[in-house]
């Protein structure tokens, strides 16, 4: 079979979504020796699809409560606290705490490899970032100065996210210095922007020639020739992810590209809400459940092992759990992870591992009848 070339592709507990996975009992297959590897490929497809289902209709429900409460505080009994300051509105915690439910399921989201999510500009709609030269606040201060009325349309991609309403909540000048009455008007009107963003983001999965193709990948089409291959384009986006976090989320934040530079926690994701580092945990963690199976049993790892390439699967694996360790590390550290110099060390160390993982991953690929690619964010 001619091979394939790999495009480029990326508190309060949320309600439970109830849903029967479809699965096939699982039939053993004779690895390497006498070991045997259980692997089923329809539950394969099925897992990965109803999780990436299940966590899009999570973050409309979280983005929901986000956009009801802000409503509500955004109406208040007395003129008193609407002229108060956000730093001593009295509901700023309880939206700040609904803020980062909806920036926490959107990372579970957002490392998800395949599909419309991966989209650029799909991805921007629900938050702006990278933010390298802070336009997220000088767009937001343009809605601020609309009064009443905002039009979202004038502050283009940067104001209509989970960015936006972070700058509005979390930015500590923006806090101290805005009343509840300026921030409201923009607060509401980026609340319903996110419910919207992510009511439309679910909309694309489930009407997606992807989603559909995926589901159907034992039968073979236009983007799979077999579920086989489309656990090979999954490993393909792992790697994609691998390379993201370890350019985006570690290697610009720390500014490892100089020896002696000092980290920049500006250009790291969720600054404002101190949630950059946690993000990083999430992403590692959703990476190595996806390599080891949404189910807990049908992943590539256990897809590589059927087909008689334990060391990879081990390989990857143990670099999975090795960068895992590191980054709780980092993340036990704090904010002081970007001020000491044992965080840089970690970050340096971090950032090596984690392009090790994206070679790791990409290494299987021909075994899936998929080319290698050079890294896809080579020259920025």
């Amino acid at each position: 079979m001619e091979k394939m070339s790999v495009q480029s592709l990326p508190i309060r507990s949320a309600l439970a979504l109830t849903g029967a996975l479809l699965l096939i009992s699982p039939i053993s297959y004779a690895a390497t020796g006498t070991q045997k590897v259980s692997f089923d490929y329809d539950g394969f497809i099925n897992s990965v699809e109803q999780q990436q289902q299940q966590r899009m209709q999570q973050l409309i429900q979280h983005n929901q409560a986000l956009n009801s409460a802000v409503r509500l505080a955004c109406q208040p009994s007395d003129n008193q606290a609407l002229t108060t300051s956000m730093k001593q509105w009295s509901n700023l915690q309880d939206l700040q705490t609904l803020w980062r439910n909806s920036a926490q399921q959107w990372q579970k989201v957002q490392v998800f490899p395949l599909g419309p999510n991966t989209d650029t500009t799909i991805r921007l709609n629900i938050t702006f970032w990278p933010d390298k030269k802070n336009l997220v606040e000088r767009k937001v201060k343009g809605l601020i100065k609309q009064g009443e009325t905002v039009d979202l349309t004038k502050g283009g991609i940067a104001s209509q996210g989970l960015a936006a309403s972070e700058y509005l909540l979390f930015d500590p000048r923006h806090l101290q210095k805005s009343s509840v009455q300026q921030s409201c008007p923009s607060l509401l009107a980026i609340s319903a922007q996110s419910l919207s963003n992510s009511q439309m983001l679910l909309t694309r999965w489930q009407d997606s020639e992807f989603r559909e193709h995926w589901h159907d990948a034992g039968l073979g089409n236009d983007t799979f020739a077999s579920t086989s291959q489309a656990a090979g384009y999954l490993l393909a986006g792992l790697a994609q992810g691998a390379e993201i976090i370890a350019k985006d989320k570690v290697y610009k934040p720390f500014r490892l590209n100089k020896e002696k530079a000092k980290a920049n926690v500006y250009l790291a994701e969720n600054w404002r809400s101190g949630l950059s580092l946690n993000n990083i945990q999430q992403n590692i963690a959703d990476l190595k459940r996806l390599y080891k199976g949404v189910d807990d049993q049908n992943g590539p790892y256990q897809l590589l092992q059927r087909k008689g390439f334990q060391s990879e699967a081990e390989s990857i694996a143990q670099k999975l759990d090795q960068v895992q360790g590191q980054i709780s590390q980092l993340a036990q550290m704090k904010g002081q992870a970007f001020q000491a110099a044992q965080g840089r060390e970690l970050a340096k160390s971090i950032y090596k591992n984690l392009m090790g993982l994206e070679k790791a991953l990409k290494k299987p690929l021909p075994h899936f009848n998929l080319a290698q690619k050079f890294n896809s964010r080579d020259g920025d």
